[in-house]
């Protein structure tokens, strides 16, 4: 189970709470990171990709496709960047103004909880890997013996 990690900085110690993606973040933090992912939706954007309709040999038709444009980065909304940026904003939405405040003074910053945060991921995705219940873990499956009953 994945809980909060002590991020050392100096002689200051941050707890840092697991990604927001995860949803183990208070409530309140937890609303103010759903309304950053809504704003998100509106930052721009590189243009669409239009896939034109298609006839396949066998004279089926697939129809024409639009395929949204990736979000421009860094981040911007109407060409003006995002400030603070992007990862700066979910830094300071885990650990909440004061542990943000704390960490900056303390010499540290946003990249040094989204190391923390890569950190976790590896290891969530190193148990994924070694536990068989987990998609993609390696199992090894016996022969099921046949039904007792017609």
């Amino acid at each position: 189970m994945l809980k909060n990690t002590d991020l050392e900085i100096g002689d200051v110690t941050i707890s840092v709470p697991p990604h927001p993606d995860l949803g183990m973040l208070d409530d309140d933090a937890m609303e103010l990171y759903e309304d950053l992912l809504v704003e998100l939706e509106s930052y721009d954007r590189k243009p669409d990709t239009v896939i034109p309709e298609q006839v396949l040999e066998n004279g089926a038709t697939m129809p024409a496709t639009v395929i949204e444009g990736e979000t421009i980065r860094p981040y911007r909304k109407d060409g003006v960047r995002v400030k603070p940026a992007y990862s700066i904003r979910v830094a300071k939405i885990a650990l909440g103004e004061e542990g943000y405040a704390k960490l900056q003074a303390a010499g540290g910053g946003a990249a040094d909880v989204w190391r923390v945060w890569g950190t976790q991921g590896l290891e969530i995705r190193k148990r994924q890997e070694w536990d068989p219940k987990s998609v993609g873990g390696s199992v090894d499956l016996e022969a099921v013996p046949a039904a007792d009953s017609e």
